[in-house]
């Protein structure tokens, strides 16, 4: 740092609906205020409509020249983040969620869909009450935008890890077709979906997988209904799996005092909060290096003792639903990832 009694001003730029949408973007924040109590940092934040907005947001702050850095967050946006890195060669940028080929960007990217592949196994499992269990079963899927990068990756490998446990333990479990809400933050549609999905005399599904934002709380509102209106009185659960940010705790009866058990049983959540500290902190200390990142189930970017992407084992779990003997596999099958017995496919089938 040229002055360390001046502090680094940096812009966070990401698209709607922004922070407080249980994704990406708050691990972000999280990885900010773990850097803040290290380094002392000036942030701006500034939350796009889309991605032409975005890309105007971009090229205001690249040329104003106050920034020592702009942080992008959001795989949405690597075409627009490739035109104005290209036209700004002496702006640093750090790309959070993707890869953009550049000396001026340092790029972090996520192997999600590895994740995503642990929890279709454990969904399998669950759905069916027993990984030894041979039974059939039905879970659904509901994402946010189909055309969104990493929503595809996790539904990929999610069926993966699905179709995987059907295979090696002799279970019947049928995937519904995979509905969109075609927003990040509309819980009334999302709602509406789960509801259908969760409907004894409609899907009929015991899992939902989720990678819908802050269009969970729509999810949460259809766990809720279905378990007082269906499952109240038995041994079936309408369960969730979340994913891009730790949710567990959305699916307890009372989010407010966070005691009891979450109908939400894991969360995939890549490690954006490590990666964003990783990057700021390299280029406040002089270094910056244009280059990509990988954070997986093995590794945080270039640290080796940190996985780059977790599936949750939620404090709010309920064992009689998910027992340890299912994580116990859930564990070997993250080893088999990690040394390249399983491969996982982030376009699967």
């Amino acid at each position: 740092m040229t002055n360390p009694y001046v502090p680094a001003r940096i812009a966070v730029v990401t698209t709607e609906p922004g922070f407080g949408d249980h994704s990406m973007a708050d691990q972000v924040l999280t990885g900010l205020e773990d850097l803040a109590s290290d380094i002392v940092v000036d942030y701006e934040y500034f939350i796009a409509t889309d991605q032409s907005d975005a890309q105007s947001i971009l090229e205001t702050n690249s040329t104003s020249g106050v920034y020592d850095l702009i942080v992008v967050i959001g795989g949405e946006l690597i075409d627009e983040l490739q035109t104005v890195a290209a036209s700004n060669p002496n702006q640093k940028y750090a790309f959070i969620g993707g890869e953009v080929v550049a000396d001026n960007v340092y790029s972090t990217s996520f192997r999600e869909y590895q994740g995503a592949f642990l929890a279709g196994a454990l969904a399998a499992m669950a759905s069916v009450g027993n990984e030894n269990r041979t039974g059939t079963s039905i879970i659904g899927i509901i994402g946010s935008v189909e055309a969104d990068p990493v929503v595809a990756s996790l539904i990929a490998g999610f069926k993966q890890g699905v179709e995987y446990t059907n295979t090696t333990y002799n279970l019947t479990v049928t995937l519904l077709p995979e509905e969109y809400v075609d927003s990040y933050n509309d819980s009334t549609e999302a709602e509406s979906l789960a509801t259908d999905m969760f409907n004894p005399e409609d899907g009929n599904a015991t899992i939902l997988f989720t990678p819908v934002r802050a269009s969970i709380l729509g999810i949460r509102a259809a766990m809720l209904y279905a378990n007082q209106t269906w499952y109240g009185n038995t041994t079936r659960q309408p369960l969730t799996i979340a994913a891009e940010g730790d949710q567990d705790y959305l699916g307890l009866p009372d989010i407010n005092t966070r005691v009891g058990t979450s109908w939400i049983i894991t969360s995939v959540v890549p490690r954006s909060d490590l990666a964003v500290y990783d990057v700021i902190n390299s280029t406040l200390w002089g270094e910056f290096e244009g280059a990509d990142l990988v954070y997986d189930l093995e590794k945080a970017g270039n640290d080796y003792t940190t996985p780059g992407v977790i599936l949750t084992h939620s404090e709010f779990i309920n064992y009689e639903w998910v027992p340890q003997s299912m994580f116990d596999i859930i564990n070997s099958l993250k080893q088999s990832i990690i040394n390249g017995t399983i491969v996982v496919s982030p376009t699967y089938p």
